[in-house]
């Protein structure tokens, strides 16, 4: 994307060709990678294929890190863009924890192969510090994998408090990824979604669809001495230890 060497525009015209382009070389590729240990060790990913962009394309890049604290997901993205804004790099963090955890690093430029981050070094490095944790009483269903997987190997974990029980499918579409994930866990109150409604980053696409979690603790289930209670006719007292509690754990 250099300028044109005098002598070579001047030849080349006579010829009848044009020298100057308007193509960019970008890298290209899309990783998905599940683990445990993704917020502590990095990633390392090297891309050698490239793509020539055209028109107003330029290159982008983007580093995504899901984690529920017994697994974390990290998925990357590379290739031509067409942004609204030129020569951007930031890292926005969608839940800073206690309990979920989600990052994003977004980097789109204008120069030959600068999408070449090359680690999930900067998401590690980015993930905020949180005051130490305090135990809560509430048991929430605590996974990540794709869809449908969840089901068969959630595991039980007592959430901090300040947290509720949290699950949803997100989907994600384009730069090469094509997924939906199973997420559960405990998200930080008040928040709702974790992706905070974003719907795309870049030119991929994101779909959060929300689930009620079903937990499976004692005190949300009628035992039988709760049912017994309610046929002697304290209707009052079942209900009151009955309903699900929307509030946050504490």
């Amino acid at each position: 994307m250099g300028a044109c060497r005098i002598q070579y525009v001047l030849l080349l015209s006579l010829l009848g060709f044009c020298p100057c382009s308007d193509t960019l070389t970008c890298q290209m590729g899309s990783m998905v990678r599940l683990g445990s240990d993704l917020t502590r060790n990095e990633v390392e990913w090297i891309e050698l294929k490239t793509v020539e962009t055209s028109g107003e394309e330029i290159c982008q890049e983007i580093f995504l890190l899901i984690d529920v604290g017994t697994t974390a997901l990290i998925l990357g993205s590379k290739g031509p863009s067409i942004p609204s804004h030129r020569n951007v790099r930031n890292i926005t963090v969608f839940a800073r924890g206690p309990g979920l955890k989600a990052i994003i690093f977004y980097h789109i430029c204008d120069i030959e192969l600068c999408n070449r981050a090359n680690s999930t070094r900067m998401l590690i490095d980015s993930i905020p510090s949180v005051a130490p944790t305090v135990r809560g009483r509430q048991p929430c269903p605590i996974c990540l994998h794709f869809k449908g997987i969840c089901n068969s190997y959630t595991n039980l974990a007592i959430c901090p408090r300040g947290t509720r029980c949290y699950k949803s499918d997100l989907a994600l579409h384009g730069g090469g990824i094509s997924a939906i994930f199973s997420i559960s866990g405990c998200l930080v109150y008040p928040q709702k979604f974790l992706m905070k409604n974003q719907s795309s980053v870049g030119t991929i696409s994101l779909l959060e669809t929300l689930l009620m979690p079903k937990s499976k603790s004692p005190s949300h289930e009628l035992v039988p001495s709760i049912l017994l209670t309610c046929m002697f006719g304290l209707l009052a007292l079942c209900l009151q230890r009955s309903v699900l509690s929307a509030e946050p754990i504490s």
